[in-house]
């Protein structure tokens, strides 16, 4: 499969991909026991893999005497090293591997926010395709909230690097899509908010799909009232995360419903929402995840710790035990809709979005949207960035509405009620840069070394 495939091919594979999809929409009702049955297989294989063809765990594994067979279930990939985007990336080669190193393969870039370090992610092909089946999980969902499954008028207003769009386009390269299924639109997100309220407006889509900032972003810029809008019936967004208050505030506001994935370039699908929207369904057989505290010692449910996951599937490049740099919060008990999918009850902020106090204490970004939730919500946008251990500055996009001044002093007053004795500055400013993948940081830490 390339990026000229024939049209039989595209056929064979269209067939493929429904026949797995019919499938995976039972998965999530399957009992656990099933389900755990189905990860043990994909694991064994992933690490079988992994042994023969992929340099770093081969070395990995000799170098702690540990076989293919030690791995009896996922707890056991604990035996080998955590992790990080900035390791992956110093050693890319050495977890690529040698079968599909000659092989047609898709590139995917991460954005880097993690370790501000965008590298290349690979895919083997017939998993990349796999991946359009295993979207009908979260898919059965948004149908039930749109009332409908087939002629979904769809708008995405994705930044054309985005993972989603990558994606979206090498499965239309190897798959044919009959109109009646679904109409797609395209708009950049660049574009200026009164462009887009009119792209809305014409296209009328039932669901825009987004990043999580930027949906919170243009739904405040929506409530100074200036626009009439025919909003979607649903809006989807990942890449990302909304905040609590933001996504309380547009259903407050504007009664939309806010529906989310959470996805990884590396990873795919880790999870999804249910109708019930109160956390993530994990798709355990495909990418198993481990919350961890700072020791790297793996937490309870109910207790907030690190994500980090492994990928039982991809062939290309193999990477198991990845630190994600998420926190969340693991269900206690099962969710009432049904599904046997363990549930992430919580995605919080990210580990690198923090203040760190001359004292000592630390401030993540959900924290702070808590925190500052009331001085924030005559404002478009808002970022925190700590130049030096007693240096803070905050950027604001008021809305129109905003009194500046009084904005100004209530963010003053309250960063000193927050962070103590240290220097605490407000800039309002038209807009905030985003980075070059199209999100948005909250938090711009201060750096190492400072």
């Amino acid at each position: 499969m390339d990026g000229r495939t024939s049209l039989p091919r595209r056929f064979v594979n269209t067939a493929y991909v429904a026949a797995l999809a019919s499938r995976e929409r039972r998965v999530p009702f399957w009992p656990i026991e099933r389900i755990e049955h189905l990860q043990q297989h994909r694991l064994s294989s992933i690490i079988q893999h992994a042994y023969d063809t992929v340099p770093f765990y081969r070395q990995v594994m000799e170098e702690r005497q540990l076989r293919p067979g030690d791995f009896k279930n996922v707890i056991d990939l604990n035996a080998l090293p955590l992790l990080d985007d900035s390791l992956v990336w110093s050693n890319l080669e050495q977890f690529m591997s040698s079968r599909y190193r000659h092989r047609p393969m898709l590139n995917v870039h991460t954005s880097g926010t993690y370790s501000k370090i965008q590298k290349p992610i690979y895919w083997d092909h017939i998993n990349a395709l796999r991946r359009l089946s295993y979207n009908e999980r979260d898919r059965a969902v948004l149908n039930k909230l749109l009332g409908q499954g087939w002629g979904q008028n769809q708008l995405f207003l994705l930044p054309d690097v985005s993972v989603s769009l990558v994606m979206r386009r090498f499965w239309d390269r190897q798959t044919l899509t009959h109109r009646r299924l679904s109409r797609r639109s395209f708009f950049s997100p660049e574009r200026p908010f009164d462009e887009v309220v009119s792209q809305i407006n014409t296209v009328k889509p039932q669901v825009v799909f987004s990043y999580g900032s930027y949906a919170e972003e243009f739904f405040r810029f929506l409530a100074d009232g200036r626009h009439q809008i025919a909003l979607p019936k649903v809006w989807m967004y990942g890449g990302d995360m909304l905040s609590k208050g933001g996504e309380e505030f547009i259903k407050r506001t504007f009664g939309c419903i806010i529906y989310s994935t959470y996805q990884t370039v590396e990873t795919g699908k880790i999870g999804f929402q249910c109708e019930r929207r109160e956390g993530f369904h994990l798709n355990i057989d495909l990418c198993p995840i481990r919350l961890i505290d700072k020791s790297g010692q793996t937490v309870e449910p109910g207790q907030q710790g690190e994500v980090v996951v492994s990928n039982l599937y991809n062939r290309a490049m193999v990477l198991l035990n990845y630190r994600l740099g998420d926190l969340g919060v693991l269900a206690t008990k099962p969710c009432p809709c049904g599904r046997n999918l363990p549930l992430l009850e919580k995605l919080g902020g990210r580990v690198y979005e923090t203040i760190r106090l001359p004292d000592g204490r630390q401030s993540i970004a959900d924290v702070l949207e808590i925190e500052f939730k009331n001085e924030l919500e005559s404002s478009l946008q808002a970022q925190v960035s700590q130049f030096g251990p007693h240096q803070v500055l905050w950027r604001v996009v008021p809305s129109a509405r905003a009194d500046r001044e009084a904005l100004c002093r209530k963010m003053l007053e309250k960063s000193k009620s927050i962070f103590g004795d240290i220097e605490v500055e407000v800039e309002f400013v038209e807009k905030i840069p985003r980075t070059s993948a199209g999100k948005f940081l909250r938090v711009i830490p201060l750096k190492t070394g400072n």
